[in-house]
């Protein structure tokens, strides 16, 4: 199992609670290999109270209060209506993990909104980001964007405690910790805690729409577009691109998903482009369609038969220069984005030499039957004129 971020809230007795006053704990746990987890109230990032935890270096943590911007990392709370936090025993880096037992007093209100203690259906949001410890102790640290984030909604009614005192450190003493199982309660299970284990970061699903997406436009739709001047056989081709058209869309789907993940979508040329350039592709099955009927007919190309075969490929240039867009994006290595690069550009060369060579090849086959077409369409195979 992946070891995930996981967030845990209880809240002071309910009688005051009930009026709308009272202390807030919370404990934020993940492993060390997290730069920084942040768990917030509210539904978004804007205006939220934010309480985002890192290493300290020197074996416990530092929680910095913070509010919610919309597109740029939060900076600290320094108003009268901060968030005062208190780390309470228990906290600290121990067994591979990161935690941060906290008491906030005044976290039922805030300059950016307000939170109901018996509210049964509380918005909270999260974010993380995984790398090398901070190290600081320093409140202010600046953080760099999130790998991920997520969302999710507590019952507090059912999180109220029986006392007004750290409720986690008799509970981690017990050894009922965080367990990558789900079952990763650190509380007893009668004493209302809320406990979330946050989502998985989205990387995986961003390597794969990575992946999926640079095999489908630098190799596959390539490929496709050579098995006509090189076998003769619509059919196959046809085939081919329509696979390739749907593993597109798949790698499209995986695409919007980590970008939602990661409050990137339609915010940068990226994924602007790629969707320009995914939606466009879908003129490209009739351009296909009509292009084919019209050879048959016409026995040549005719006027679609070349925007079929240009507009792909127009596409296809563009769709590559987006995944170079997209490592950029990702801030991958500057070796990764070169070698993308010169694979990229070996490939539309060795393309470009097949296509100049069967395109000489056919000439010479026509010149040999005395420029009559050859091929028959009613077998699958289209006769070959050369404009």
């Amino acid at each position: 199992m992946i070891a995930t971020p996981c967030a845990t809230t209880s809240l002071s007795p309910s009688t005051s609670a009930s009026k709308g006053s009272g202390n807030i704990y919370f404990q934020i746990s993940a492993p060390t290999s997290y730069q920084w987890v942040a768990l917030g109230t509210g539904s978004r990032m804007r205006d939220s109270n934010m309480f985002i935890m890192y290493q300290d270096g020197k074996g416990n943590v530092t929680v910095s209060p913070r509010k919610g911007t919309n597109q740029t990392p939060p900076q600290l709370d320094t108003s009268s209506t901060a968030a005062r936090l208190t780390v309470l025993a228990g906290s600290g880096v121990q067994d591979g993990k990161i935690i941060a037992n906290v008491r906030c007093s005044n976290c039922e209100s805030w300059s950016g909104g307000t939170i109901s203690l018996m509210g049964t259906g509380t918005n909270w949001i999260a974010a993380w980001k995984q790398g090398s410890s901070l190290a600081t102790t320093d409140k202010s640290q600046q953080i760099t964007q999130h790998d991920a984030h997520d969302t999710f909604v507590l019952d507090l009614t059912k999180a109220t405690v029986s006392t007004d005192a750290n409720p986690f450190v008799s509970a981690q003493a017990g050894g009922s910790g965080d367990d990558d199982t789900g079952n990763d309660n650190p509380l007893s299970d009668n004493n209302g805690a809320g406990v979330v284990r946050l989502a998985q970061p989205s990387a995986r699903i961003l390597a794969a729409h990575a992946i999926i997406m640079a095999v489908v436009m630098a190799i596959l739709y390539p490929l496709g577009s050579l098995l006509m001047p090189l076998l003769g056989t619509w059919w196959l081709h046809a085939v081919w691109q329509i696979v390739t058209f749907c593993l597109m869309w798949a790698a499209f789907a995986l695409g919007v998903k980590a970008a939602k993940d990661r409050d990137e979508l339609f915010q940068q040329s990226h994924t602007i482009l790629g969707t320009v350039v995914v939606c466009l592709m879908v003129i490209q099955p009739a351009l296909g369609f009509l292009h084919h009927r019209h050879f048959v007919s016409a026995g040549g190309r005719g006027p679609v038969s070349y925007a079929h075969i240009w507009f792909g490929r127009s596409l296809l240039v563009l769709g590559v220069v987006n995944g170079g867009l997209g490592l950029q994006l990702s801030k991958e290595r500057r070796s990764l984005i070169i070698a993308y690069s010169v694979v990229t550009a070996i490939i539309f060369l060795a393309y470009a030499l097949v296509k100049v060579w069967s395109t000489t090849r056919g000439k010479k086959s026509l010149a040999g039957v005395g420029g009559k077409e050859t091929g028959s369409p009613l077998r699958g195979n289209e006769p070959v004129r050369y404009a």
